[in-house]
């Protein structure tokens, strides 16, 4: 990809402590495997291991066991978890706008910071990728291997896009296809990062179908922002844009496009309080501080968790 290879990505990432919060209680009982309500350890003894603060959680260090040169050692588990993680991510050509691609690379390191955690902790990890249908169904699976080749095929679906071909045909964004998919396709509860710029979804916000999957599933929304998408073109003069989903072509002052971003503020801003009415968090991320923002995110949602 142009930019940036995969490598980039991945050496990027980094997780989250204690692993994805749920905020809601599981509404059925797993018995014999699954301990706990909430995502976190459900353990099977396994073997012995060397602690490693940035694999093990400190309750599973063995203190009675210390080695000749005071090694610290802690049990290896098999981990059985209740709820899947499923990405439903945003692959409509408006991921390719903005300067320098940064919103493919913010969707990807996005993707990968949370990804990355729920695999560390041993979440069964999925996504599913929409455009105008859904073009990405990649079932939820557990283990860190498996998560990077989900991470792979994002990265490569979206290298095959050259938008600067003209052969490369537009992809609008399909919201309700998108819900109705997960309302389709997953009938126990999952935890679901849904990841957009989000433009157009005021037409979602009040249809049965996002208060069904929401009642249903627990959503947070991840809003992908490239303040450098309008501040570039700001100044004196005219510029010609060209609407990324349709290919569209239109000229436009330079002063207004000041205008054009303060009313795209506006309208998240109010979008996301009526997500928050209906129980529904979200964040904007920011290129360079999109890992900070995240950490943040999670954090207010694990003293939730503890509070409960």
């Amino acid at each position: 990809m142009k930019n940036f290879a995969f490598n980039d990505v991945v050496s990027a990432l980094t997780h989250i402590r204690g692993g994805i919060p749920a905020i809601r209680l599981s509404s059925r009982a797993r018995h014999a495997e699954h301990k706990s309500v909430f995502f976190g350890p459900s353990h099977d003894f396994h073997d012995i291991q060397e602690y490693d603060p940035q694999r093990d959680l400190p309750n599973q260090i063995i203190h009675h066991l210390v080695g000749p040169d005071d090694e610290i050692y802690s049990r290896k588990c098999v981990e059985y978890h209740d709820i899947k993680v499923i990405f439903l991510t945003d692959l409509s050509s408006s991921i390719d706008a903005g300067f320098n691609f940064l919103k493919r690379r913010l969707l990807l390191e996005t993707i990968g910071y949370v990804g990355l955690t729920g695999a560390r902790y041993q979440d069964p990890i999925g996504l599913a990728g929409f455009d105008e249908k859904i073009v990405l169904n990649l079932p939820a699976r557990s283990g860190q291997n498996n998560f990077y080749h989900l991470l792979r095929v994002v990265y490569d679906f979206l290298a095959e896009r050259d938008p600067d071909d003209k052969k490369t045909p537009k992809r609008k964004t399909d919201f309700f296809l998108a819900l109705d998919f997960v309302r389709r396709s997953f009938n126990k509860r999952c935890f679901i990062p849904v990841i957009s710029d989000f433009v157009g979804f005021e037409k979602v916000l009040d249809s049965s179908l996002l208060r069904t999957v929401a009642s249903k599933h627990e959503l947070i929304f991840l809003f992908l922002d490239d303040p450098l998408e309008f501040g570039l073109a700001s100044g004196i003069g005219y510029v010609r844009r060209e609407d990324i989903e349709t290919g569209k072509q239109y000229v436009v002052s330079r002063s207004k496009l000041v205008s054009v971003e303060k009313e795209i503020r506006v309208k998240r801003k109010g979008l996301r309080k009526d997500l928050a009415r209906l129980g529904i968090q979200s964040k904007v991320l920011e290129y360079g501080k999109h890992f900070n923002r995240l950490f943040r995110f999670f954090e207010s949602r694990h003293k939730v968790q503890i509070s409960r």
